[in-house]
């Protein structure tokens, strides 16, 4: 996040954000719909708030310092406040998903973590910005085909699944996934282009009394 922005206004955009994800679980109850919707927040608001809408990215992403602590307190905060409003609007709609519930804590574990490699790819710039809505958007819909499940703690609270895999899981696969793209990103970092000084250094000594003086 950007320090321009004033954090009222990142939070206020992760608020708008969540609740539309929830809506859309909770009206459609189809992995495509959840998917595209975050793949177009991630266009919409990833420039104001970083587009996390999720407490277990949130938390990823403060353990590995991607986020200050107090803003991801904040923003799981307004995201657990936004998923409850979507509840509330989406009883008026007089249809809700019956059928979108928490997975096993393996399949929600796993599911999530599909999610969260690919948020860090983006975050690192391994994934070119064009792309980053399709990408994580699509990594949404992938892990939610994939566990059958939630995999959102704000939206698990929302539906009255706040003691399911769905919370506890996700917000542990969150800590374990961003920890495990680390460890990779440090063993595939390119080693460093020698400096130009430093080669010259470390040429022969016969080599340098071998040069034509210049007369």
């Amino acid at each position: 996040m950007k320090d321009s922005i004033p954090l009222v206004k990142s939070a206020l955009a992760e608020l708008v954000g969540t609740f539309f994800l929830t809506l859309a679980a909770l009206i459609s109850g189809t992995p495509y719909v959840v998917g595209v919707t975050l793949g177009v927040f991630v266009y919409a608001i990833g420039a104001i708030s970083g587009c996390n809408l999720n407490p277990a990215v949130s938390l990823g992403l403060m353990v590995t310092r991607r986020l200050p602590v107090l803003t991801g307190l904040l923003y799981i905060v307004v995201q657990v406040a936004g998923a409850g409003l979507a509840l509330l609007v989406a009883t008026f709609t007089g249809h809700l998903a019956s059928h979108y519930t928490a997975a096993s804590p393996l399949a929600e574990f796993l599911g999530f973590g599909v999610l969260m490699l690919t948020v860090m790819a983006v975050s690192e710039k391994n994934v070119p910005q064009a792309g980053s809505g399709i990408a994580i958007g699509g990594a949404l819909a992938a892990g939610l085909v994939m566990s059958r499940g939630i995999l959102n703690p704000a939206v698990a609270i929302a539906m009255g699944q706040t003691l399911s895999p769905a919370t506890w899981a996700t917000l542990l696969s969150g800590i374990c996934f961003s920890l495990l793209f680390l460890l990779y990103e440090v063993k595939q970092k390119p080693a460093e282009e020698e400096d130009p000084a430093k080669v010259q250094l470390n040429v022969p000594f016969e080599r340098l009394r071998s040069v034509p003086r210049a007369k």
